[in-house]
């Protein structure tokens, strides 16, 4: 059988693989991969707004690379996705470096030291369109940037600098505060997709953008006392682990003040960051979403599962299983363990809901032996009411306090419970809006403490006024320390 050689059109070739949809900060993060891949310990990232006509460079301190394996670098497809990789290469498909750069930049040049000795290439996507050919050129110096002269007394390290980024990346075009905007937007994604070397369980790098440290963010708030850790599985496939851990953080109530809730809330949101965190090699390659689980309807990102976060580590080796994308961004279960991730996707789901449902706190249905909530959640053939506990201490003992007028408070309670407004404050709460009880004001604690002291003094039992007040106030809001300490003193008093 004859065979006949097609050779792709470097020009064609060349802008349709300009395309492939990265973003900025996707762009450079497969470059800190390489840098990773290369035993780099310290990654400097520069990106100078330049009057407009921006332009970035990326410089590690890794192994180097001599003439042959510059030019393999530059080569698109490299070894491939069948080449056996290490534990710390981050690569796959051996077209990161390339694609990743010509969709930001119209050159691209790459220069490396190896034993103090320096070589360089470059690719030029106008010079390869008007010749038709694969022909990278050899720079007789490099183009000036921040990092050029920190190249040059590396020992060993590589520098790759993009010129003319023009408008199919996404920094050209750019005023410069929406400029130095995406800028702070890449240091966040850095932050999450390379926490784990950052500050966490992985090989330690040190990574800057414009010579500021990014500071790693961990997804799920394992430090914060209120996160709730729930059982690792490890699921098998092909002789391979795959370890998924739930976490359900902590409500916005636990939290010290509202910047350290937002901090935690991550790139994006709280409502975007929801769902799966899947990593490969210890990089985060998927930061949330649902992966298309959910049984028979896909599962959405919606406020009563916005605290639910589920870390996903996979081996190197089932890139192909999980379908993994040219970008790292996306990954997708293969069928074997949909079932399995949709059961623990769903306790996590359920276990967030609560927590967000009662603020922290832990949810009482009407048979179960817990805290005293002042809500109880029933459910009756498929529908959820919302009724006051008329077991709570407090009201047990203002409605022995009314006597014969005990009737009235029940009558109150049952407009009350018949009036809550679930429609609108869901409806408020999806779509962003502020909604969170309020802490109580120095007014309003001068005017209800002596109350709340009164009534504790009436209620029934043995337990200790200050047992007693803190079973009244736990499912309030946090931060009502001012309320506490008034009531505490007048018992006292």
């Amino acid at each position: 059988m004859r065979a006949v050689e097609i050779i792709p059109s470097p020009s064609a070739l060349m802008q349709s693989l300009r395309g492939l949809g990265y973003s900025p900060e996707t762009a450079l993060a497969d470059l800190v991969d390489n840098s990773i891949a290369a035993g780099a310990t310290s990654i400097e990232i520069q990106i100078d707004w330049n009057e407009g006509l921006p332009e970035a460079a990326v410089l590690n301190n890794g192994r180097g690379l001599d003439q042959a394996g510059i030019a393999g670098a530059m080569c698109f497809g490299g070894g491939g996705p069948s080449t056996k990789r290490g534990p710390d290469d981050l690569g796959r498909f051996g077209l990161g470096l390339k694609t990743a750069s010509l969709s930001q930049a119209l050159r691209m040049t790459i220069a490396s030291r190896v034993n103090g000795v320096g070589v360089a290439l470059a690719w030029d996507v106008d010079e390869v369109i008007s010749s038709g050919r694969w022909h990278a050129n050899i720079p007789d110096r490099l183009p000036d940037s921040a990092l050029s002269a920190h190249f040059e007394v590396l020992t060993s390290g590589t520098l790759i600098i993009w010129q003319r980024m023009d408008s199919n990346g996404g920094m050209f075009g750019l005023d410069k505060i929406s400029f130095f905007k995406k800028i702070e937007n890449i240091r966040a994604h850095f932050a999450m997709v390379f926490h784990r070397f950052l500050g966490g369980d992985a090989r330690r790098i040190s990574l800057a953008v414009n010579g500021r440290p990014v500071r790693a963010w961990d997804p799920f708030q394992r430090r914060h006392p209120a996160t709730i850790t729930m059982q690792t599985e490890h699921l098998r496939l092909k002789d391979e682990s795959v370890a998924v851990t739930p976490y359900v953080l902590p409500h916005r109530d636990r939290f010290t003040n509202e910047a350290e809730h937002e901090e935690a809330g991550g790139f994006g949101g709280w409502s975007e960051r929801q769902g799966f965190y899947v990593y490969r090699g210890k990089r985060l390659v998927v930061a949330g979403g649902w992966l298309g689980l959910g049984g028979t309807r896909s599962w959405t990102r919606e406020e009563s599962s916005r605290l639910a976060r589920i870390s996903v580590d996979l081996p190197l080796t089932l890139d192909r299983d999980w379908q993994l994308d040219v970008r790292k961004s996306i990954a997708r279960p293969p069928g074997s363990l949909r079932a399995r991730l949709t059961a623990i996707g769903a306790a996590c789901r359920g276990r967030a809901r609560e927590v967000f449902a009662w603020r922290g706190g832990r949810v009482r249905h009407p048979s179960a032996e817990l805290s005293n909530p002042m809500w109880l959640a029933e459910h009756n053939a498929g529908k959820i009411t919302y009724r006051i506990d008329r077991k709570h201490p407090a009201l047990m003992a203002l409605s022995a306090s009314c006597g014969e007028k005990a009737g009235l408070l029940e009558a109150v309670l049952v407009l009350v419970e018949r009036s809550v407004p679930v429609e609108r404050i869901w409806l408020d709460v999806s779509e962003g809006e502020d909604v969170r009880p309020i802490a109580f004001n120095d007014s309003e604690v001068a005017r209800i403490a002596p109350q709340l002291a009164k009534l504790l003094a009436e209620l029934p039992g043995e337990e200790p006024p200050r047992l007693r007040l803190d079973r009244l106030l736990e499912h309030l809001p946090a931060g009502q320390t001012a309320l506490r300490t008034s009531v505490l003193e007048l018992l006292e008093a």
